[in-house]
């Protein structure tokens, strides 16, 4: 059997032009094969949150969905959404001979992390392969969605199911975002899969970025003996015809974390401006890494002809940091311009003296730098209507290490996701990638500042802290077990205070895309009142 595997990138709430694709795709290749596959909501893009609740946003998806099942000969599945009743349902339709055959809907409807679907869509009640005839032949298919493939901790198993109800084939669509070393993870499970069923596991899954969410794409197609015998590019939009009878294997190899994250980032980038019909991003240079990395990262997605790097010394600017944003700006070949806040602060102050006479410098004077700093880049954004990339990290967006209204502006937080050890590690990656200096040696070996007083440097050992960061966040570990790990506990209280006053900065932080299994945003809800410590007496 001749499978199409199209991996695609659609826009959320674009019905037509997500049609013309799917419909160009069909036009294509259908006389070459016997099926063509497309990933889950599709149609709609994924994830279409609350356009769902709209009557009519769901009468036109259905109505596009039938422009589509018109033109067909060939079988075509096309994840979608449909409507039964008062209840709507994540889909995946079969369409042959210009109707649509039958539907499938998702079983498995997560709630975890970024996901809300069960605030949305009914699950199925059932399990039943497809007949599908092509030629001379007939298959069945057993098709699925998705989280019906993660069904380790559900008392369904999907796959299992429809194999027992006669399924020769199981084919997943995916909406499945990506985080360092996916694929792994999932080749793993469908490996598995295919050998305890012994069928065939086809999955095919989105590619793209929407808001916060990256989608690698990746699809494959996985024998009976758990070997991959297809596998498709990442983060590309790619369409590949698979034999279901092949003998053929690949090895199969994960790319280094630093590649992964940073063609998953400038995916993220690109699709942003290019999805919200922007050109031209604006970054704040400050000389220090964060900025170097998420300039190359934007200039990398957009072209550099489309990146204006502002730098913006203070008194308190060294000259390595004002160079250093001098050569970043030449070696990416990005447009370049300084602007002093000296005389801008200096009559601020001024301004701020009868409220500030009689106090110490402290807190306040040193964010006002990075306000205003905010304030020009936010003004030649909107001047040259472009959208304004913000160059925090992870480490510092969880301590508090940020000033609301300052280095907190911005349409898109590049790197909010990278803890500081892994920006380095990204940026060190690019010059080795590049094979010439990129990002200036400078900018790597100098301690990191904010410099905005005299011989500041980050108050943190970031080789210690970045790390214990993350556990914090991902793994929920107690001090004890983290000072069973090699963590004074004083540190690790401090830094889960740090976390939990800070939330209130995070929910009016730009949106930031995500490349670990724990971002901020929308998987990460925490309550901004919260008064609850972890190592409270149960008794």
């Amino acid at each position: 059997m001749q499978i199409a595997l199209c991996q695609i990138n659609p826009i959320v709430g674009a019905l037509q032009s997500n049609a013309d694709k799917i419909i160009g795709i069909i036009e294509k290749y259908s006389a070459q094969c016997d099926l063509l596959i497309f990933p889950e909501l599709v149609l709609t893009g994924y994830p279409p949150q609350d356009l769902l609740a709209d009557s009519q946003f769901i009468a036109h998806t259905e109505a596009t969905l039938k422009r589509i099942a018109s033109i067909t000969s060939t079988a075509v599945i096309v994840g979608t959404v449909r409507r039964e009743g008062a209840v709507i349902f994540n889909s995946a339709a079969l369409m042959q001979n210009g109707m649509v055959v039958t539907y499938r809907d998702k079983t498995h409807l997560p709630t975890y992390d970024v996901f809300d679907e069960m605030r949305y869509f009914t699950p199925s009640k059932e399990r039943m392969p497809v007949s599908l005839q092509y030629g001379k032949e007939q298959v069945n298919l057993g098709i699925q969605i998705c989280e019906d493939l993660w069904d380790e901790t559900y008392d369904c198993k999907v796959s299992k199911e429809l194999t027992e109800n006669g399924a020769n084939i199981i084919i997943n669509i995916s909406a499945s975002p990506f985080h360092v070393n996916r694929l792994s993870e999932r080749l793993g499970i469908i490996s598995d899969k295919a050998k305890q069923l012994k069928c065939n596991f086809i999955y095919c899954n989105l590619v793209g970025a929407q808001d916060e969410l990256i989608f690698d794409g990746q699809s494959c197609m996985v024998n009976t003996a758990g070997e991959v015998s297809a596998l498709l590019p990442a983060f590309e939009e790619s369409v590949q015809i698979i034999d279901t009878e092949t003998t053929s294997t690949i090895s199969v190899f994960e790319k280094d974390e630093e590649e992964q994250i940073y063609s998953a980032l400038t995916l993220g980038v690109s699709d942003y401006f290019h999805k919200t019909t922007h050109r031209q991003a604006v970054v704040g240079l400050s000389g220090g890494i964060d900025s170097a990395l998420t300039a190359a990262i934007a200039a990398n997605a957009l072209g550099g002809e489309n990146v204006l790097g502002i730098s913006m010394p203070s008194q308190f600017s060294s000259e390595h940091s004002k160079s250093d944003a001098q050569e970043l700006a030449k070696n990416l070949g990005i447009e370049y311009e300084s602007i002093s806040i000296k005389d801008i602060n200096d009559r601020f102050l001024s301004e701020l003296q009868p409220i500030f006479q009689s106090t110490e410098p402290g807190l306040a004077e040193e964010n006002l730098q990075a306000r205003i700093r905010g304030n020009l880049l936010m003004a030649v954004a909107n001047k040259r209507n472009a959208l304004l990339l913000n160059t925090g990290n992870k480490t510092e967006t969880a301590l508090g290490y940020c000033t609301m209204y300052g280095d907190m502006a911005g349409a898109l937080a590049v790197i909010s996701d990278l803890n500081k050890s892994q920006v380095y590690a990204v940026s060190r990656w690019i010059n080795t990638h590049a094979g010439k200096t990129i990002i200036p040696s400078g900018t790597l070996t100098k301690p990191p500042s904010a410099e905005l007083k005299p011989d500041q440097v980050d108050p943190f050992d970031y080789e210690i802290v970045s790390p214990l960061v993350d556990i914090l966040i991902t793994e929920q570990k107690t001090t004890e077990e983290l000072c069973e790990m090699g963590y004074e506990a004083s540190l690790v209280e401090e830094l889960k205070q740090k976390i939990r006053i800070a939330e209130f900065k995070r929910r009016q932080a730009p949106p930031g895309l995500r490349v670990s299994s724990k971002a901020f945003g929308m998987g990460r809800r925490y309550p901004i009142v919260n008064q609850y410590k972890p190592n409270m007496s149960l008794e």
